[in-house]
């Protein structure tokens, strides 16, 4: 296999059309396909719903809560997720029938967060016409809860010491964290037979994704485990996914066989997770999972960037990302997956503008992106996969 490192983004550090992208409100997107095409689209109002989906573990009943992002006809209000992280959301609200079915995404937090923790990309994906539904996976260690918000009184040592044990982890080791998995397909297999919204998710149209460990997750159903592969999924997000490279091999990753967008902060390069650097460990799944995909450097960011904000300790400010760096983590994410996912044309078009936010910009795009669109809109099998060059 040959790995083509391919820039597709042209170096535009001084963009006059920076301050245009930055300076648009948090629950604003731009319009078209994101790609400043200027073709407008329908907006949705978001409605927000947090499920609790009861399952049988061990021969106990345990619930796995869900928070819920999707489209409605209701009037949203501003609505406080905790800290300084608000959002604009009809609360409780009937989903919208019209229009639907939509495309659906299930994101999976990172180790010891919560499914709050990409309000900042989840909630303004809905508002373009998605369901999208984010589980609080049951970690040894939790910062952070969907119902309950940051937790003061959590075992902070604990958790470090317990992400520094999950960093040194390799292939072997990752039976511990296959709960995460399993949590992961039972939020997706609920969110499908639930009412109201099993009816209202287009099948055909799904999508996962994840932060750090949550990457790992995701990768878990997209073909690096072939007894848990999901051949309904038609695309994989990923944030900072250094954990998806220690913990699968690379002959696993290259059962990954749909379109993949994988995000990295320039500030983590020289991180070590074990005995590799977070850059080699997101080439590594770069390198491996079959085409279309890309490769997305965010300028001045680390592993924490990708996280929204939902306490006001001052101490937690650097576990979160900037404004600036969520608008272009937002803008890319949603038009990767209305482009490969949704099939509404225009990611590689936008990539092909350049971002200043950018520090590096790869793809390996198929040569005719309409036919995964196409793919995309006409259900066809996930492991139909295009040819490895």
């Amino acid at each position: 296999m040959i790995w083509r490192l391919r820039k597709i983004c042209p170096p535009l550090a001084h963009s006059a059309g920076l301050f245009l992208v930055l300076s648009i409100p948090s629950r604003t997107l731009l319009a078209g396909s994101e790609s400043g095409e200027g073709e407008a689209r329908t907006r949705f109002n978001v409605g927000y719903q947090v499920l609790d989906f009861n399952y049988q573990k061990d021969a106990r009943e345990q619930a796995l809560t869900v928070a819920v992002w999707y489209p409605t006809d209701a009037q949203p209000k501003s609505h406080h997720y905790g800290g300084p992280t608000s959002g604009y959301v009809a609360a409780e609200a009937t989903p919208r029938a019209e229009g639907g079915p939509f495309p659906f995404l299930v994101f999976s937090h990172g180790y010891g967060g919560s499914g709050l923790g990409a309000v900042f990309f989840t909630e303004a994906l809905a508002a373009r016409g998605w369901i999208v539904a984010c589980p609080d996976h049951h970690d040894r260690h939790s910062a952070a809860r969907i119902r309950t918000g940051a937790a003061e009184d959590f075992d902070r040592r604990g958790l470090l010491q317990h992400g520094r044990e999950i960093a040194g982890s390799g292939p072997g080791d990752r039976g511990k964290y296959l709960y995460r998995v399993d949590e992961m397909k039972l939020a997706l297999d609920s969110m499908l037979t639930s009412v109201p919204f099993g009816k209202l998710i287009d099948r055909n149209r799904v999508a996962v994704g994840g932060h750090s460990l949550g990457a790992f997750t995701a990768l878990g159903l997209c073909g690096t485990i072939q007894e848990r592969r999901d051949t309904r999924l038609r695309a994989v997000l990923l944030f900072s996914p250094g954990a998806g490279g220690y913990l699968f091999g690379e002959d696993e990753l290259e059962g990954v066989r749909i379109p993949s967008l994988l995000f990295m902060g320039e500030r983590e390069r020289g991180q070590p997770r074990g005995s590799h650097t977070m850059a080699e460990l997101s080439e590594k799944i770069y390198r491996n999972v079959s085409s279309p995909k890309y490769f997305l450097e965010v300028r001045g960011a680390n592993h924490f960037s990708f996280n929204s904000c939902l306490a006001n300790s001052p101490r937690r400010r650097p576990l979160c990302g900037t404004e600036e760096q969520f608008e272009v983590i937002r803008r890319y994410s949603i038009a990767f997956l209305e482009s490969y996912v949704a099939g509404r044309p225009g990611f590689d078009e936008a990539l092909g503008r350049g971002q200043a936010m950018l520090t590096r910009c790869l793809g390996d795009p198929l040569p005719d992106a309409s036919g995964a669109n196409q793919s995309a809109q006409q259900g066809a099998p996930a492991d139909a996969a295009p040819p490895r060059r």
